[in-house]
């Protein structure tokens, strides 16, 4: 039993061997498990290739020199005279001249003809000589003008070389001379010398001279060329010997220097050392001759101009820069580019004949002489940005409710402290104070600024105006800190600082922060540079994203709007803006200008002082532009500093009306920088420059210059005075006034400017030259500098002083309601007139002794102070009566010392009360000093008016008994004379020399009283200085006092002359309307004169002594004439008026026309009626002419007259009249058949003429007119209609006649003709306007209809996408390559491309991904006729079936298909009757569905169908009236825009179209009148062929692709585990991830589902992941293998058209696989090995030798087995 068991024990350990060993197939051993590959990746590298450059090597062709052949020399033969000299053959006109001395001359008198003449030496002449042989005409050639003489023949040979030739001939003004010795040319060698002017050749010369004069360095003034040859019987020869040339012409005198160069035939210059002599010839030695060029040098420096031009503008060129260099002879120029803005295109350079020619080496340019270079720019276009400020005011921020009351919060509640005080309710506000719109809280709604607006129309500032008009006058300046200041109360408008209020809460806090205004500075502008032009393109915010654009809906700040503004709807619409624009004028010489169109206000600011464009007020769209040469002076007068100066154009914008806003600008400056004003804190200063008097002195330059940076800045004073200079930065600064005024001194000193920081802003002050002492001030607060004249105003000095007397004459023009003119001209016996008065300064001197208290005479006991004074105010009231007198008054008293009582006025005088006023020096006052009274009345004088006649009137009773003591310094110590009783000589002496360091006009001395008591007075007058007009008068009683001052008030204002004639010139622009002149006499009442004095004294009738007459004078202009006898002299207080009756020429109307009013007319020219007006300077200056545009009346006009046996010739002033030019206005209304159609558009006005000076104009070619013809008509005629101008405008003031010169040179006028028509936008194609005239051709209605449906050809495709997700849509529509369908038009190659606009995506992918049907239709409407070839692309075909339908056909091949259109046609047209001429037609409709009426003017056809027709039909009619063949034929260029259409009921009774008639009588007859707006008519029958379509289908079904992918679970180091589970997820539309889940059938056999996946690594397993679709997806593992550690990151993965690649979570492809995870790719199939961490090793099985132990174990069992199977038989046969 005991062994039994151990056997038993020992089976079972063997089964146990056996198990264990058979453990090799549930795991793995590790070192032998098997290995899966891994993708190696493999990168490459693209070499750099380097480019090798070929340098190309250039050589310079070397010149080769020619020497040039001499000419032998001729060997000459004497011979024997073959007769005696009176025989000799005819010698040609002077040959050669020898000379010979005086004295020694042969006595043999030589032919008549000139011989040649030898110089010899005195003591060697023979006492006779025979003359010599002189050439026959065959040997000796005449040469014009050349003389000569012939040496003798036997002088000896000695004799012979030491002769001289000498040949002379002129050419123009200049004579060539030519000295050689005997033998260097033959004797009969004739001298030819012809000056060069063949074009070609003068061009190469001067090139060569250019040459040479580079190359010497000299410059060039003229040139002279001149071919100087000798001949010999026709054949050239050359010297033997240089000789010696002089060269004689007008143009060089001696002093000046010139050049003498030989040109040879190579054109290569030799300079032959030539030189001016004494007597200004120029003289050279000339070894051989040909071309010969005297240069007249000019000056050591060339002063070159240099003009740019823009080369696109039409010519003449637009000038735009011109510079000026001096430069040394031969200097080059190769740096002239002046602008960054422009391109160089060409140059050309002026010649010395004043012609250009182009340069053909732009680098560098060389000059040798005085000449233009002009330049031709093209502009560069650049888009710029440009900084700026906005202010965004928030008129309703909120209301506060409180126990105390509302608060109402707005920007309105503010007030700016450098606004002035309000006054009343006069305060600027934003937004409209009208209560209907209300924009403003109650509160605000009352302030009210009442100013005249630009059209005479008193308007409210705060308030819409109604129209365009604007407001003037709310802007004041920019001041030096930058302050935008106005001159009425305002809240802060472009105030750049934040201003807030706290809005809500309470006391203890709360509440939110409200803006009441908000600065935005980081904003750009954008603007258009082309050239120097810059036009605004729109606004863009601080990340450059573009805000609104120029021109409508100009909002920029719509995307800050406060969300608690409350009156503002959707915009925000009150806001400003500022910019500054910085610029120097430098060369620039172009246009300089500034362009606005928009609302609401605009101002444009010059240098903060000059508002040049002021469009205040709330209005709608208003233009305004500005010349700015006007403020800153014609370019070519600027001084340097002016050039250099810089200037600042301020742009003020503001939005206050919350309606449209609109804002367009556009300027031209040069070197324009667009700035924001604090970007770096900066200030101006400003000054005032005058003389001595306040007046404004133009023209001081001044420099600036920074003390620490030493930068200079220049600036000169304007018109005004005012001086700038900007943009100055914090310093100390020095002033210096480079160049004064002319006459007036440059000061020597300098200034100091100080710019100093004060709170946050600049300051800036001027100091002397200490820096301490700041500078004086004028009233307003301006500093001012005052010049000095460099001349002092002094005194005149005495004995030059002239009296000047000039006859008073007028001219002045008064216009009728006729439209005529009355021209007058006048003169008087008077100095000065009521226009231009007589001035004078009259100073009476008047005397207060003792003396003066006594009786005047016997008979007249009043005293002689009272009969004194009396004259004196009776003489000062007579001259303060006249009215062509100017006067002021003085007055001094004197008796034993002198006073003065009254200094110089116009007003009330004070007179002496009484006598001896004056005592001193120990003398008694009452006695009588001459020289006292003389040395006051020369203080006065000396004060007085410069510019005034001076008259000086002494008056006494007695004569002189005191004088001044004096010592030798002149210093009085005393008065002399005694008791003062008696007459001093000496008195009289120092009076008379007083007097005589006076100076005056007129002086006068006056006794009062008895002459004996003052019978030394006259001599007084003996000593006054030369000149002076002197007269001596008793008062003895009062009569013969007032006889004394009408005398001297005669002397000073009358004129009494004679041989008087006036005459006047009438221009080409009058004419006389009635050749009747008028002539009038008036005295000094204005009381009509009709009997003269003849010079006999007795009184005749006017026309006695005045004649009139017109006539023609020498050029055929009018002259009106008024002549007086010449023995007649002028009476004084006569006027005499000569008045002629004129009128325009239509020469004046067409001057008119073409060029405006080109003159002004001279002040006081206009006539003055007196009516309630006061006599002075101004009283003819209100009417047509005094300061007005016109044309001058007068070509001259002038007085002659004598005086003092003297004729003078005096010019009158010009007056202006303007032509009657007839105008009228025109009226367009806009109207709609349905009034939701209405949208705003433009209409143009069209004026015409049917008759010119061209005969091709005509009814039917008429000539349009624009401003360039009539410079009257608007500049543009187009203007916008909509709901604001109530769909209306009239145009006023438009020309109705225009006039052309004829060809038989007649001035004609033909009417004028408007009609309006509407321009065609996008927003009005819809539609067509029926145009309708009123009866008096006033009025243009416009209808506007919608078009009836258009079948014109289109192109429809639809694309139907079946099976792509949204998501897949929108990648298709992608930017970078969108799908596309492109159509080409076969004939035109025309392409046209059909892409996804992302926009209509969300309105087309509408539902859920389920649908996956998605359709996206193009339509091309007004497709040309043609096939077109359509192609997709841009989209990947894998997966798509494609079905492509044409017009419901299918296509076969739908890679490579075309479709075709077809506009409507005509099929056919028959005409009934002929085409006829104007006039009444009538039409039965029931015969014909076609008529066509043309129009005069070439305005276009009335078209009449029976059926309504569509836009392609009404082409084909259009076709048809065009065709001559086929159809009408009326036009060849008939348009559809100039056709009318009407069909059957479009009439109705009677239609007016263009001032024609059509009439319909409700049935079948349609009649057109007789008007002249018909010119032919046609009627016929047509009928349509139908418009071909294409409509295209292409549907493209798209098979999703999946794919499987299958899961394999391992260790790290490969191991291969079951039991794994995964979730998986995929993302949705929203980008979201959901969870999938996954079907599977239970033991049950029912459907289930589950969220994990399994994975299953047995063998033979099929994929975990079956038909994934296209998407983003990611796994998750959820649990991990035995033993094994749980994955931490997710598996992202996607798949695309049956493909998986890893992604990141983003969806980007994986350049490397993750250390966890490998995909792999075999053939299509994905394999997704996912690795995890061991935590704890698992027994090893399955080592090297595993079968030797199963076979072991098999063994072992088996034996195990036997040994069981013995045992137990044993046991059964024991049994």
């Amino acid at each position: 039993m005991k062994s039994r068991n151990k056997k038993r024990l020992l089976a079972l350990v063997l089964c146990m061997v056996v198990a264990i060993s058979n453990s090799s197939f549930i795991f793995a051993s590790e070192t032998g498990q098997a290995e899966y590959p891994q993708e190696a990746e493999v990168q490459t590298q693209d070499e750099a290739v380097a480019d090798d450059m070929d340098v190309a090597a250039y050589a310079a062709d070397e010149g080769q020199a020619v020497a040039e052949e001499q000419t032998a020399p001729v060997e000459q033969v004497a011979e024997e005279p073959a007769a005696e000299p009176e025989t000799t053959a005819a010698v040609p006109a002077e040959q050669p001249t020898a000379e010979t001395p005086a004295a020694e001359q042969p006595t043999a008198e030589a032919p008549a003809a000139e011989q040649p003449t030898t110089e010899a030496p005195a003591a060697e002449t023979p006492a006779a000589q025979e003359p010599a042989a002189a050439p026959t005409e065959e040997t000796a050639p005449t040469t014009e003008n050349a003389t000569a003489e012939t040496p003798e023949e036997d002088a000896t040979q000695a004799e012979a070389e030491n002769q001289q030739l000498t040949w002379s001939q002129d050419v123009g003004d200049t004579t060539v001379n030519v000295t050689a010795e005997a033998g260097a040319l033959p004797a009969d060698a004739q001298l030819s010398v012809t000056e060069i002017t063949s074009e070609d050749e003068v061009k190469e010369i001067e090139k060569a001279v250019e040459e040479k004069a580079i190359e010497e360095q000299f410059s060039i003034k003229n040139i002279f060329s001149y071919d100087i040859k000798f001949q010999v019987n026709g054949t050239e020869v050359q010297p033997t010997t240089p000789v010696q040339v002089s060269v004689d012409t007008p143009e060089i005198t001696s002093g000046e220097d010139a050049a003498v160069l030989h040109v040879d035939n190579n054109n290569v210059a030799e300079d032959m050392k030539g030189a001016v002599d004494g007597e200004g010839k120029v003289v050279f030695d000339a070894p051989h001759f040909s071309k010969y060029v005297i240069v007249q040098k000019g000056e050591a420096k060339v002063n070159v101009t240099i003009e740019y031009y823009d080369d696109t503008t039409q010519y003449p060129k637009t000038m735009i820069y011109a510079s000026k260099k001096e430069l040394s002879p031969g200097e080059s120029i190769n740096n002239y580019d002046i602008s960054d803005n422009w391109t160089i295109n060409w140059a050309e350079k002026s010649t010395t004949d004043g012609k250009f020619e182009r340069i053909s080496n732009l680098d560098e340019i060389q000059v040798v002489s005085d000449c233009i270079i002009r330049v031709y720019y093209t502009p560069q276009d650049k888009t710029i940005t440009g900084s700026t400020t906005f202010y965004d005011y928030t008129v309703k921020a909120g209301e506060e409710k409180s126990y105390f009351g509302n608060q109402y919060y707005s920007f309105n509640q503010l007030t700016n402290d450098k606004s002035p005080s309000i006054i009343g309710d006069q305060k600027l506000i934003a937004g409209s104070n009208d209560s209907n719109v209300k924009q403003n809280y109650p509160e605000y709604q009352k302030y009210k600024i009442s100013l005249p607006d630009s059209k005479g129309d008193t308007k409210d500032a705060n308030c819409y105006t109604g129209g365009d008009s604007t407001i003037p006058g709310l802007l004041k300046e920019i001041d030096d800190n930058g302050n935008v200041r106005f001159n009425y109360t305002e809240p802060g408008f472009f105030v750049d600082s934040d201003y807030s209020v706290q809005f809500g809460g309470s006391i203890f806090g709360g509440g939110e922060t409200r803006n009441l205004r908000k600065v935005y500075k980081d904003y750009t502008l954008e603007f258009a540079r082309k050239g120097d032009t810059y036009t605004l393109n729109g606004v863009r915010n601080k990340d450059n994203g573009w805000v609104t654009g120029a021109g409508n809906n100009f909002y920029p700040l719509d995307s800050v709007k406060p969300s608690y503004e409350e009156s503002e709807a959707g915009r925000n619409n009150y806001f400003g803006m500022r910019y500054d624009v910085t610029f120097k004028i430098g060369d620039y010489v172009g246009p300089l200008n500034y362009e606005f169109t928009g609302d609401d206000d605009l101002w444009v600011v010059l240098d903060g002082k000059k508002i040049v464009i002021d469009l205040g007020g709330i209005h709608s769209a208003a233009t305004g532009n500005v010349d700015l040469w006007k403020y800153i002076g014609e370019a070519a007068n600027l001084s340097e500093a002016q050039k250099q100066q810089t200037h600042t154009l301020t742009i003020l914008y503001m939005e206050r009306g919350a309606g449209a806003s609109n804002c367009q600008m556009k300027f031209t400056l040069p070197s324009a920088k667009i700035q924001q004003v604090d970007k770096t804190k900066m200030t101006n200063i400003s000054f005032y420059k005058t003389d001595a008097e306040g007046n404004a002195l133009p023209g001081a330059q001044f420099s600036l210059t920074n003390d620490t940076t030493k930068a200079t800045m220049l600036a000169a004073s304007d018109s005004d005075g005012l001086v700038q200079f900007q943009q100055l930065v914090a310093g100390t600064y020095t002033l210096t006034e480079t160049q004064a005024p002319d006459g007036y001194v440059t000061p020597t000193k300098s200034w100091k400017v100080k710019v100093t920081a004060n709170s946050g802003s600049l300051s800036a002050k001027i100091y002397q030259a200490d820096g301490r002492t700041e500078l004086g001030k004028l009233t307003g607060d301006e500093y001012q500098i005052i010049n000095s004249a460099s001349t002092p105003v002094q005194p005149p000095t005495p004995g030059i002083v002239e009296t000047k007397k000039e006859l008073s004459h007028e001219k002045y023009i008064a216009k009728n309601k006729d439209g005529t003119y009355n021209l007058t001209l006048n003169v008087s016996g008077a100095v000065g007139s009521e226009s231009y008065a007589n001035m004078l300064d009259v100073l009476f001197v008047m005397d207060t002794s003792n003396s003066m208290e006594r009786a005047m005479n016997s008979t007249n006991r009043s005293s002689r102070f009272d009969n004194q004074q009396k004259a004196v105010e009776d003489a000062v009231a007579k001259l303060k009566s006249k009215k062509n007198v100017d006067a002021q008054f003085a007055v001094v008293s004197f008796d034993t010392q002198a006073g003065i009582e009254t200094e110089w006025t116009k007003d009330s005088i004070k007179y002496p009360t009484g006598v001896g006023n004056y005592s001193g020096y120990n003398k008694k006052a009452g006695g009588t000093n001459y020289e006292a009274g003389l040395i006051k009345a020369k203080e006065l004088l000396d004060r007085g008016r410069t510019d005034a006649t001076k008259i000086v009137v002494f008056l006494s009773d007695g004569d002189p008994t005191f004088y001044y003591k004096k010592d030798s310094q002149g210093n009085i110590t005393g008065i002399g004379g005694g008791d003062g009783n008696s007459y001093s000589d000496t008195a009289m002496t120092n009076a008379q020399t007083q007097l005589s360091k006076m100076s005056m006009n007129y002086f006068y001395t006056v006794g009062v009283g008895p002459k004996d008591s003052y019978d030394h007075l006259s001599n007084l007058i003996s000593s006054a200085p030369i000149g002076t007009v002197t007269g001596s008068y008793n008062g003895t009683d009062s009569s013969n006092l007032k006889n004394a001052f009408d005398s001297i008030i005669r002397d000073a204002t009358d004129l009494l002359c004679t041989e008087v004639t006036v005459t006047d010139t009438l221009t080409d622009e009058v004419e006389l309307a009635d050749q009747k002149l008028q002539v009038v006499v008036k005295d000094e009442t204005g009381k009509v004169i009709n009997k003269l004095k003849n010079a006999s004294g007795n009184k005749v009738d006017v026309s006695d002594i005045i004649t009139t007459q017109t006539q023609k004078d020498s050029d055929g202009k009018t002259q009106i004439i008024m002549r007086f006898k010449s023995d007649y002299k002028l009476e004084s207080g006569y006027t005499y008026y000569v008045t002629a009756k004129i009128r325009p020429t239509t020469k004046a109307y067409l001057k008119y026309q073409n060029q405006r009013y080109t003159d002004t007319g001279d002040e006081n020219t206009d006539e003055y009626l007196g009516e309630g007006k006061k006599p002075g300077k101004d009283t003819r200056n209100d009417g047509t002419s005094s300061k007005q545009k016109g044309f001058y009346s007068n070509e001259s006009a002038n007085v002659t007259y004598e005086y003092n046996n003297k004729t003078y010739e005096k010019p009158y002033a010009k007056p202006v009249i303007q032509v009657n030019a007839s105008t009228d206005s025109h009226t367009v209304l806009k109207r709609w058949e349905n009034d939701s159609d209405k949208v705003a558009v433009a209409v143009e006005l069209k004026a015409y003429v049917t008759e010119t000076a061209d005969s091709k104009i005509s009814v039917e070619n008429p000539k349009y007119l624009t401003s360039e013809d009539v410079k009257t008509l608007p500049t543009s005629m187009q203007v916008n209609l909509s709901e604001t101008n109530n769909w209306t405008h009239t145009w006023e003031n438009l020309p109705t006649k225009y006039f052309y010169e004829a060809a038989d040179g007649s001035i004609k006028e033909t009417d004028i003709y408007y009609t309006v028509e509407e321009v065609q936008t996008d927003a009005t194609k819809a539609f067509y306007g029926q145009v309708t005239e009123s009866n008096d051709g006033k009025t243009t209605t416009i209808l506007n209809k919608k078009k009836d449906q258009e079948d014109k050809p289109f192109i429809e495709v639809t694309k139907t996408f079946e099976g792509l997700t949204k998501a897949q849509i929108r990648e298709l529509a992608e930017a970078n390559s969108p799908y596309t369908i492109t159509l080409i038009q076969t004939e035109t190659n025309a392409t046209k491309q059909l892409v996804m606009d992302v926009g209509e995506l969300d309105d087309i992918l509408q539902g859920s991904d389920d649908k996956k049907v998605w359709t996206y239709t193009w339509k091309l409407e007004d497709c040309l006729d043609g096939i077109y070839k359509v192609s997709e692309s841009n989209y990947g075909k894998d997966g798509y079936d494609v079905t492509v339908t044409v017009n419901g056909q299918q296509v076969t091949d739908w890679n490579d298909f075309s479709i075709s259109t077809k506009q409507a046609t005509i099929e056919e047209y028959k005409q009934s009757g002929n085409t006829t001429t104007c006039s009444p037609k009538t039409f039965s409709i029931g015969k014909v569905n076609l008529i066509v009426a043309k129009l005069t003017a070439n305005e276009g056809y009335f078209v009449w169908t029976s059926t309504p027709v569509s836009i392609s039909e009404r082409k084909a009619i259009v076709k048809l009236i065009s065709d001559k063949t086929n159809g009408i034929g009326f036009n060849t260029e008939a348009e559809l825009s100039k056709c009318y259409f009407y069909s059957g009921n479009g009439i109705k009774d009677t239609l007016v179209f263009r001032n024609g008639e059509i009439k319909y009588d409700g049935q079948d007859k349609l009649t057109f009148d007789a008007s002249k707006q018909w010119t032919m008519f046609a009627a016929g029958t047509y009928t349509f062929k139908e418009t071909q379509n294409a409509e295209i289908q292409i549907t493209n079904t798209y098979s999703e692709q999946t794919a499987d992918l299958d899961l394999i679970k391992t260790s790290v180091g490969g191991t291969k585990f079951d039991g794994a589970e995964f979730k998986l997820y995929k993302k949705n539309d929203k980008g979201e991830y959901e969870l999938q889940k996954f079907e599977y059938t239970d033991k049950s056999g029912n459907n289930q589902t589950r969220e994990t996946i399994q994975v299953i690594n047995t063998e033979g397993s099929k994929a975990e992941l079956k038909n994934l679709q296209s998407g983003q997806y990611y796994l998750e593992e959820v649990k991990a293998p035995e033993a094994c550690m749980l994955l931490a990151d997710k598996i992202y993965f996607k798949q695309e058209k049956g493909k998986i690649t890893l992604t990141d979570k983003d969806g980007k492809v994986l350049a490397d696989s993750p250390t966890m995870w490998t995909l792999l790719d075999t053939d299509g199939k994905y394999k997704l090995i996912v690795k995890n961490e061991i935590i704890y090793d698992l027994p090893s099985t399955g080592h090297s030798g595993i079968f030797n132990i199963m076979m072991s174990g098999i063994l072992l069992m088996f034996a195990g087995i036997l040994i069981i199977y013995k045992m137990k038989g044993k046991e059964v046969l024991k049994k």
